[in-house]
């Protein structure tokens, strides 16, 4: 039994997509600005949606540590990285109600980090018969237009718009991947690009090879490895102990999660893993979680030595960036769900309602494996 995402085969249990734990994700501050000041909040989009818009509070600005500046298209109120299944067919909407806008696609990419080229050259007419791919554009996009575009070809994609790319840095990514669920709760994010290149770990069981893994070790002072944890389904995800932003709304969140957990006796877990080693001891992550009431029959706080961390991280493509405090609390924030076979079945953003998320997706994948 190994551990492996429905495409590309993600190795252990858990990715991250990347945003930055102070500015982007759904979560923390959004930018301002842009051509007459704010707008009004547009309506949620559905998720076989892109709206397009002059990057505004509303709409979102991300100075994502991977992928730089990302603004202006958005599938909800913040933009994002965004991703979807292959063969979707997806609404490309103008949400503002003055500016033409276009969504081009500047080049295809392997991932992170990219290379925003200075002035591409853009078109304001419709090229690539619809379907998304190398020199696909929409057209000029008038105030409250939309046009319909086929996403066949798997790939990513960095994108921008032909009237603000530079003067507003209005660019976003877009992946096409078999393992994204459409969604701005779901987009699988730069982190998950890395992981992709990775071949699976070992299986999640102990075995001769379980010497050779990374160690962690829990609030308990238990040593173990991400492999050891197969055979229900789990939740993982990546927080950095001095984060002061988002990191307490999720470790709030899974603590909640839990106790819902235990009360309705699924035969789930949660893992939280520290992002910055350096600082966050296991002595760091135990005080974290005596902080939380995390049992751990139910919940995991993971610390480990920095080597061994750094590799975990590494093998999934979790990036972490120092901040102005010399801690790194700008890193990922994505949820990732595996079912008891090991499987990736579902990523999720820190959101307000993270917890209810996690406990019905272990629920649900409870009753899928049976």
């Amino acid at each position: 039994m190994k551990l492996r995402s429905p495409a590309h085969c993600a190795p252990v249990l858990a990715v991250c997509a990347l945003v930055a734990c102070t500015n982007g994700g759904g979560l923390g501050s959004i930018g301002g600005g842009g051509n007459g000041g704010p707008t009004p909040t547009p309506s949620p989009l559905p998720p076989t949606s892109i709206g397009v818009g002059i990057p505004t509070g509303k709409i979102g600005v991300e100075n994502d540590p991977a992928w730089g500046t990302v603004s202006g298209y958005t599938q909800n109120q913040t933009s994002q990285v965004l991703a979807f299944a292959p063969g979707s067919k997806i609404t490309i909407k103008n949400l503002s109600s003055s500016d033409p806008h276009t969504l081009n696609v500047i080049q295809q990419t392997s991932g992170p980090p990219p290379v925003w080229p200075v002035s591409p050259s853009l078109s304001f007419y419709p090229s690539g018969n619809g379907v998304l791919g190398s020199g696909y554009a929409s057209g000029t996009l008038n105030p409250g237009d939309s046009i319909t575009v086929k996403l066949t070809n798997p790939g990513i994609y960095l994108i921008g718009c032909a009237f603000h790319y530079a003067e507003l840095a209005m660019r976003d990514v877009i992946q096409v991947s078999a393992s994204a669920t459409p969604g701005p709760t779901a987009s699988p994010g730069p982190g998950g690009y890395a992981v992709r290149r990775h071949a699976p770990l070992a299986a999640p069981r102990k075995t001769s090879d379980d010497a050779t893994q990374p160690h962690l070790i829990d609030q308990t002072g238990h040593r173990f490895t991400l492999q050891s944890l197969g055979g229900k389904p789990l939740a993982i995800t990546f927080i950095a102990a001095h984060c002061d932003d988002a990191c307490p709304l999720i470790n709030a969140q899974f603590s909640a999660a839990a106790r819902a957990i235990a009360k309705a006796h699924i035969p789930g877990r949660l893992v939280t893993i520290t992002l910055d080693p350096d600082h966050d001891s296991p002595a760091t992550m135990r005080k974290l979680a005596k902080r939380f009431e995390a049992d751990p029959r139910y919940w995991l706080v993971a610390g480990g030595k920095p080597s061994d961390v750094r590799a975990i991280m590494h093998a999934f493509g979790v990036i972490s960036v120092e901040g102005e405090r010399g801690y790194r609390d700008r890193h990922t924030t994505f949820v990732y769900l595996f079912n008891a076979s090991g499987h990736m079945t579902q990523t999720m953003l820190a959101s307000s309602a993270l917890d209810d998320d996690i406990v019905d997706a272990l629920r649900e994948q409870r009753v899928a494996d049976k």
